[in-house]
């Protein structure tokens, strides 16, 4: 019988013991790092390293089997990833005076999303996993077994990542934020091909490449130490050529331009206006808020001509339909003028038994108006699920959130006209901009422009905001429509076709966002106008046609894949038993 170890002895072996969790909360913080606001995209190229080796190369505890070791890993990887890169829902606390409405939001959400981490790692641990004994198995005696075998592995592992992403998009509403391909939001010759895989797509492309360069790094050393020359290394070679290709398709797609375009003259308005002081009860507050939406929307309208202004999410202390709404905008506002303004403003039914958040369009008085009703509700922010069945959510949010918003179910988009032609809006209210499921299914044929109106206030001056609008930036390269975005508090500006902030003709000196020019804050208060050319027949996009299409068949790859692996591996021990 031996003796326990000492404590001296268990602290010199914590190093051994504890460096797959290290490694696995470090890949987690690389990954972090990609997105504001530190934003170094380009780790997302080797975040994934420690934890391949943590996967890989390090035993489970003793009780423990793989794909439970693989879980825990890939679960600290994604806690530690979402922990950092969502801090920003701490924010809330301080625009709502509850320290629990922020801290359980951001602790529950991260620990939810880092469930999808937690799949993947078993995934990667036992069906997905990599083993560099070349010379064992099938790889035996064929000069290209150890590249097979790893590609075979890149497969596999990008598949059933990229299948992940997208369901985590869709369950419980969805919150696909920050997946590996908004990473790359800085490298748009790279990204052009969203417009047939869709951003998700991209985790493939990602996951593959990290696979491939880890598994390269680890032969080379094998092979230089144990081999003293070097095998042919197939994966590499065509993972390399899976970043030119999409490069190369990526340049005819960033250079090209409409054959025919039609113009809308179009201008952002953005106040700024902190949300105690847009909820404010203050007489004076709201007043000066009305102010200065009419003093800036006419300013601009008398002295230039405008086809589009346009307002934030809730950009008024009122319903749509309250009779001083309605003077306010006629005989303040509008004034008969030849513009179209377009406001996130809130409304509700007759009875008042619903409340709608709402685009509004308006041209000359609200009598002429079109709304759209927001469809894609955010969960903890315009209703509490399960309100009646599980009072602790009540008792976090519910002096927040008093009541729910109504869903609307249109996919119709608003029109205006511009010099005789129509112009189809497709109206993104709040987070629906990052919802590439819902965007799709307004597309039309004709001149289309993609609007946001948001209010990211709710989050202060925090990563949020940049987050939002790096995430927005693929719906136009996905569906190759422009989108305008106004926000109360930013980020604000025209991102075009090709997933772009700066116009053609500018290059890329002048960015098309509303921000201080010294400090590049965009936490400020102003205006943008621009001139968009939209083309006037725009293409339907494999990706409007066919949604996820490539993500969702790559997860039926990966499900299928581990089901027979789970079928075998159980025949196999019935017939030893």
């Amino acid at each position: 019988m031996t003796d326990p170890p000492t404590t001296g002895a268990r602290l010199r072996d914590f190093p051994r013991r504890a460096w797959p969790q290290v490694a696995a909360i470090a890949s987690g913080l690389l990954l972090a790092a990609c997105f504001p606001p530190f934003s170094w995209g380009d780790l997302v190229w080797i975040w994934s390293i420690p934890l391949w080796a943590a996967l890989w190369f390090s035993a489970p505890p003793s009780g423990w089997s793989r794909w439970r070791w693989g879980g825990l890993l890939g679960f600290l990887a994604g806690l530690s990833f979402f922990l950092t890169s969502l801090i920003w829902l701490n924010e809330i606390s301080g625009v709502v005076g509850s320290f629990w409405s922020g801290f359980v939001s951001w602790i529950g959400l991260s620990a939810y999303l880092a469930i999808y981490f937690a799949v993947f790692g078993a995934f990667a641990a036992t069906v997905g996993r990599w083993s560099p004994r070349g010379d064992e198995g099938p790889a035996k005696g064929n000069l290209f077994g150890q590249s097979l075998g790893v590609l075979r592995v890149a497969l596999l592992n990008g598949a059933a990542w990229c299948g992940l992403e997208w369901l985590r998009g869709v369950i419980l509403t969805g919150f696909g934020w920050n997946g590996l391909g908004v990473a790359l939001r800085d490298h748009l010759l790279l990204v052009q091909g969203a417009e047939i895989i869709g951003i998700t797509g991209y985790g493939f492309v990602v996951t593959a490449a990290n696979v491939i360069l880890f598994a390269t790094f680890v032969r080379l050393g094998r092979e230089v130490q144990d081999r003293k020359r070097l095998r042919p290394h197939l994966d590499f070679a065509a993972g390399v050529a899976m970043i030119i290709g999409l490069i190369l398709y990526g340049f005819p797609k960033v250079l090209s331009e409409p054959a025919q375009t039609v113009e809308l003259r179009a201008r952002i308005l953005q106040l700024n206006i902190p949300m105690e002081d847009k909820w404010s009860d203050d007489p004076d507050l709201r007043r000066q808020i009305l102010d200065d939406y009419r003093d800036l929307t006419r300013t601009f309208v008398e002295t230039a001509p405008h086809d589009l202004v346009l307002w934030p999410e809730t950009a008024l202390p009122g319903l749509f339909h309250f009779p001083w709404v309605q003077e306010f905008l006629n005989e303040q506002v509008l004034k008969g003028d030849d513009f179209y303004l377009l406001s996130g403003l809130e409304d509700s039914n007759l009875e008042g038994s619903e409340i709608y958040n709402t685009i509004t369009l308006m041209r000359g008085s609200t009598a002429n108006y079109q709304m759209h009703k927001k469809i894609h509700l955010v969960p903890f922010g315009e209703f509490i699920p399960l309100r009646e069945v599980l009072p602790v959510f009540e008792w976090i949010v519910g002096n927040v959130i008093e009541f729910d918003f109504t869903a609307g179910d249109s996919t119709e988009p608003l029109e205006i006209e511009v010099k005789g032609g129509k112009i189809g809006i497709i109206p993104l209210i709040c987070f629906e901009d990052t919802v590439p499921r819902l965007a799709r299914k307004f597309i039309r044929s004709g001149p289309q422009v993609m609007v946001n109106a948001t209010n990211d206030g709710w989050f202060r001056e925090s990563a949020e905001s940049a987050q939002h609008f790096d995430n927005a930036r693929f719906r136009c390269i996905e569906l190759r429509r422009p989108l305008i975005r106004a926000a109360n508090t930013g980020v604000s500006g025209f991102i075009d076709e090709r997933g772009s902030v700066y116009p053609r003709e500018a290059g890329p000196t002048y960015p098309r966002i509303i921000r201080d020019e010294q400090s590049g804050s965009t936490f400020i208060r102003g205006s943008l106008p621009a001139t968009l050319k939209l083309d006037t027949n725009p293409p339907l996009t494999i990706y409007a046609r066919y949604g996820d299409w490539f993500a969702v068949s790559l997860g039926l790859v990966a499900l299928g894949t581990a089901l027979w692996r789970a079928i075998a591996t159980s025949v196999r021990r019935r017939r030893e038993a």
